[in-house]
């Protein structure tokens, strides 16, 4: 066989099912070989941003790696930006780029460049295939690399030349490496952390995706509720990591600074679980976990570990085994009067929740009929229009706060989130409804949308279901809110500060790459529209129009 078909043979054995992909000369040998190749379907976009960012949500919602195929150096430059989000998420995507000829490497040819260190800072790791027998081991190791834990996106390049070298296939094809993410907690650890949290006057949870990856939610329900200890989550949610309608579940944490909303009073343990649970947007002066905090932190992967503050108990654990352990070391240690104080504490943390919970309400009664439409009424009548199952994809970004708010999640796998680079919520929602057979919702702000509506022309060419409403507030909210934050602010109101998106016409655009797009700004008719989009059961994009001053939950309007 030669070496195109030699990845094919490989990709065929880890089940790959779909590659995404903007077709490059760099990549023609493998292209053609893939033809030939009926378990595997190729597809196109008209963007490298867009390939990446459905690998990612095929990825997230299938479980299984996501695979990207891209040309030499101007596709690599395209992935960069949902490639960070994928490194970001953990999520496990293999990249295969298309280099230029070996032969050429002498000459620095047309379209090529060292590709490694552009994706190096994104990816778990990176290689270059410099002879054809090393293309099937290294997809091999990709691939394992990929999938296992803490996982992510990795990447490897292969010259044109050696797709159609012909080669020997020695390394066998058979069942995949997999490397057990098993880790048990050390014991003395563990038998710390859960003294710490069996003598907590106020024990509080933060929880990160780590979690949801290693498939923990049920145990973390349980220790909270053994506990009597509020759940927050981080800022970054990548995907469902605790129910949104249990009464122990408070909200994210805002990435400035470090606080748990709701709270009366302060907590004395903090039960963190994963990596990058600190990460702030902002610099913040001094501690930002105050050292009367005794911090107990399970994490799988040891760079994580106490890396944003200091831990009083580390922990290097698989999540899943580490809180089913650490469950049967509270259960040993907690008497009667603990197990009395900590239910009346699950009954105090209820009745804060459900005080927010109303005082949330209570502020989107009184907005309910405001014009223009808020984005609180526009969320409220788009969760009562969706069927049991549906999956929603979010990178509403700012609007997240209402997303949150709006709409409750129970279920794992039935939320996807990115709020960092833009031009994820789109692509990714195609990826997800790929690996899913319930409907997909994504929902996007207008900068969102831009930044990814060349999946628009993929989510025709393929008829893929999904509902995409477009929460249009014209302009780059957080950049918006940034501003009017700004301390000693010059610029006047009305000075043009670049976040105004004005009147972009989201369903003309759609129209024009095939997918029926409708515009709303009476919010009664948002629930038949968007009931009808999903029973469609075809790409449908919704325009719907919300108040420009309305910059997030919590948040201060603009003028």
């Amino acid at each position: 066989m030669n070496g195109a078909e030699a990845i094919c043979h490989i990709l065929e054995d880890e089940g790959v099912k779909y590659i995404f992909g903007v077709p490059g000369s760099t990549e023609i040998p493998l292209l053609d070989a893939l033809t030939q190749t009926a378990e595997i379907k190729y597809i196109s976009a008209v963007h490298e941003s867009v390939s990446m960012g459905m690998a990612d949500g095929y990825a997230r919602a299938s479980g299984k790696a996501g695979v990207v195929l891209v040309h030499t150096a101007p596709g690599t430059s395209y992935v960069i930006g949902n490639l960070y989000n994928a490194y970001n998420a953990n999520t496990p995507v293999v990249v295969i780029a298309g280099k230029q000829d070996s032969r050429m490497a002498r000459c620095d040819p047309f379209l090529d460049a060292e590709l490694l260190p552009m994706v190096s800072e994104f990816t778990k790791g990176c290689w270059n295939v410099t002879h054809a027998h090393d293309i099937m081991p290294s997809l091999r190791n990709a691939f394992k690399e990929a999938a296992t834990s803490p996982m992510g996106p990795v990447f490897v390049a292969i010259p044109r030349d050696l797709q159609s070298e012909v080669v020997d296939p020695v390394y066998s094809v058979g069942r995949a490496r997999q490397i057990s993410a098993g880790v048990r907690p050390d014991k003395e650890c563990l038998e710390k952390a859960a003294q710490l949290l069996v003598e907590a006057e106020q024990p509080a949870i933060l929880a990160g995706h780590q979690v949801a990856d290693a498939d923990a939610m049920r145990e973390l329900i349980e220790v909270a509720e053994l506990l009597g200890a509020p759940v927050f989550i981080t800022a970054q949610v990548p995907k469902l990591i605790f129910p949104t309608d249990h009464p122990l579940y408070f909200s994210r944490v805002p990435p400035i600074g470090f606080s748990l909303p709701g709270l009366e009073g302060h907590t004395d343990v903090l039960l963190a679980i994963g990596s990058n649970l600190f990460k702030q947007l902002f610099y913040v002066g001094g501690y930002l976990i105050s050292p009367e905090i005794k911090t107990i932190q399970v994490d799988l992967d040891p760079r994580g570990l106490s890396k944003d503050c200091s831990v009083d108990v580390s922990i290097l654990s698989n999540p899943k085994i580490a809180l089913a352990e650490l469950i049967g070391e509270i259960k040993k240690m907690i008497s009667d009067s603990h197990r009395e104080r900590n239910q009346r504490r699950l009954k105090k943390m209820k009745g804060l929740h459900d005080k927010l919970m109303a005082g949330r309400q209570a502020d989107f009664r009184k907005e309910r009929n405001t014009v223009p439409m808020k984005p609180s009424r526009a969320i409220t009548e788009i969760a009562e229009a969706l069927p049991r199952g549906t999956i929603v994809v979010d990178e509403a970004v700012m609007l997240t706060s209402y997303v949150e708010c709006c709409m409750h999640f129970a279920e794992q796998g039935s939320y996807f989130s990115s709020n960092a680079c833009l031009g994820w919520g789109l692509p990714a929602s195609l990826g997800v409804s790929l690996a899913s057979s319930y409907p997909v919702v994504a929902m996007v702000g207008d900068g969102s949308a831009i930044f990814g509506i060349q999946s628009l022309w993929t989510a025709a060419k393929y008829q893929i279901p999904v509902t995409i409403v477009v929460l249009n507030n014209r302009g780059y909210a957080a950049i918006k809110w940034g501003f009017s934050m700004l301390p000693d602010r010059v610029s006047k109101q009305g000075d043009d500060l670049g976040y105004d998106l004005g009147g972009v016409d989201f369903t003309k655009l759609a129209e024009a790459f095939g997918v029926e797009g409708q515009r709303i700004e009476d919010p009664s008719k948002i629930k038949p529209i968007v009931q009808k989009a999903i029973k469609a059961d075809k790409p449908v994009l919704i325009d719907l129009i919300v108040d420009p001053r309305d910059v997030g939950y919590g948040l201060p309007g603009l003028p």
